[in-house]
């Protein structure tokens, strides 16, 4: 029986199943439901266990079958839709379909180490459903099981699926649906502004850097006034959801303030000259003033006004201090190791005063610089992709320029 398959699944993650029928009474826990099993699913778990069409490569996380082939796909904008649902087709009757993954593809997932892997998640969603349900009650705990429905021990995502009028071979089928998939999802971001992606093209992985949570913090009425431009582009970085937009974001909080720096450091070596005294206009006092502007005009070398900025509103004591609790927090010397390579080019933090800060803003000008340009002296491997493990790069420096522009923001409020 296939429902007996099924059980065994959720047996070898340390449930306690037993079969009633086409109840399924399912023990996570502490907690005890029960999971009615409608003719639909049914009909999908006795077909699908039987069947041998079936393959389901988890590297892809695609399923392949005789007359179709399913990815999953991931939305990239933050707009949502509760069900998405867009159908596209050919002269030659071939179809590709954007919506919730299939009854197949739910089940293949749920025999793979995705399911597993993920299984927290289903833990979460029943102990809450649990939870709701004893509140409801109002009365001592109740040895009647809650009743939940089979998706909400399953997990059901977004998924493209190619179906060819025409019968492909296997080993064609995903190549060929591949293609056809990632061309209609661009179609659709430039037809619908709908950006969709598969969920295997998006290589980066995620960086664990333990941020101090301030959402217990009791929230208070700031006495400063921030610079209204700053804090939009501090917002933006916040809320985006690709890493190299939200680095660009806070960098350009530190940029906003390049031109203003280096005025001031131009007007205040000249002052220094004009007050003087015995200052007379004579050849070799103008000079002298040429001198001071050409060694303090730094306003072509965008990397000398970075260092300017950040000498100016960030103090490197702190940022030290910074670098070492969040070393403390990840484990390892992730940013003052031995020299690492960072899109082509080796870099480190030297943790001491008159060297944390210059060699913190030459590794975030060069970021900038990957992100900005895709094509450059790097190498193509070396050059910031979207989607791919370069990412990990970018995200694993975000800590170090949302700290300096924090303190830009803080330092230049009215």
């Amino acid at each position: 029986m296939s429902l007996k398959k099924f059980s065994e699944i959720l047996e070898g993650l340390g449930c306690t199943v037993a079969i009633d029928g086409k109840n399924l009474n399912i023990d996570i826990d502490d907690n005890k439901i029960k999971v009615s099993v409608n003719e639909t699913w049914e009909k999908a778990i006795n077909g699908y266990f039987r069947a041998r069409q079936y393959s389901f490569d988890i590297g892809a996380r695609a399923l392949c079958a005789n007359r179709f082939v399913e990815f999953q796909v991931v939305r990239l904008d933050p707009s949502f839709f509760p069900r998405p649902e867009f159908e596209f087709t050919n002269k030659k009757k071939d179809n590709v379909t954007l919506q919730h993954a299939s009854e197949q593809y739910v089940l293949a997932y749920f025999c793979s180490s995705l399911y597993s892997d993920a299984f927290y998640i289903i833990k979460k969603r029943i102990n809450r459903r649990c939870e709701y349900h004893m509140k409801r009650r109002r009365t001592r705990p109740s040895t009647s099981r809650v009743s939940v429905r089979l998706e909400d021990i399953l997990i059901i995502p977004n998924t493209a699926t190619y179906s060819p009028f025409r019968k492909l071979k296997k080993e064609n089928l995903v190549s060929v649906g591949r293609d056809r998939i990632k061309a209609c999802l661009f179609n659709l971001a430039y037809v619908k502004d709908e950006s969709w992606e598969l969920r295997d093209e998006i290589k980066s992985k995620s960086i664990s850097i333990l941020a101090s949570s301030k959402k217990d913090d009791d929230l208070e009425i700031p006495s400063g006034k921030y610079h209204n431009d700053l804090v939009g582009y501090y917002k933006v970085a916040k809320s985006s959801l690709f890493p190299g937009q939200s680095f660009l974001s806070y960098y350009h909080i530190l940029e906003y303030n390049f031109l203003r720096v280096a005025d001031e450091i131009l007007f205040n070596s000249i002052r220094a000259q004009l007050n003087r005294p015995d200052f007379r206009a004579t050849y070799g006092n103008v000079n002298k003033l040429i001198s001071i502007l050409k060694k303090n005009d730094n306003t072509n070398d965008e990397n000398e006004m970075l260092k300017a900025v950040l000498k100016k509103h960030v103090s490197e004591e702190d940022f030290i201090e910074f670098i070492k609790d969040l070393e403390k927090e990840i484990g390892e010397p992730l940013y003052s190791k031995p020299k690492d390579t960072i899109f082509g080019e080796k870099f480190s933090i030297r943790l001491e005063e008159g060297h944390a800060l210059s060699n913190a803003s030459k590794i975030v000008k060069h970021i900038r610089n990957a992100l900005v340009h895709s094509s450059d002296r790097h190498n193509r491997e070396d050059c910031f992709m979207h989607f791919t493990e370069s990412e990990s790069i970018v995200l694993q420096h975000i800590p170090i320029v949302k700290f300096m522009a924090e303190r830009v923001i803080f330092s230049t409020d009215s």
